[in-house]
């Protein structure tokens, strides 16, 4: 599926592809977008927001303040998701539940 969106001064749209993109970070009332070209960009969009937009796909919210597309996890540890282009994000005590009791464990035993 592909999305179109603004950025923060609603000059430039960006057209993505859900499997271009491979973390997104909270920043307040901002959205920041790391995508597997190694760039990034920030929205005005809530992370709340961004997980209502892309709930079809394969995206876990690991923590208050990050959304992860599983299909880019390279590795799983207590406190941490290791995914493509060096990024990590956060895994809250309930996700670490959650990734336990998912087959997304299965995917990280296979990377």
């Amino acid at each position: 599926m592909i999305y179109q969106f603004q950025n923060v001064r609603g000059f430039k749209k960006r057209r993505l592809k859900e499997s271009d993109i491979v973390l997104i970070q909270a920043d307040e009332n901002y959205s920041k977008f790391y995508l597997r070209s190694g760039n990034h960009f920030t929205l005005a969009k809530t992370l709340k927001e961004c997980e209502g937009i892309f709930q079809e796909g394969n995206f876990f919210r690991s923590h208050r303040s990050f959304l992860v597309n599983m299909d880019h996890l390279k590795s799983l540890e207590r406190d941490f998701l290791y995914l493509e282009n060096n990024l990590q994000a956060k895994v809250s005590r309930r996700g670490r539940k959650l990734l336990a009791s998912n087959t997304y464990s299965a995917k990280c035993s296979n990377s």
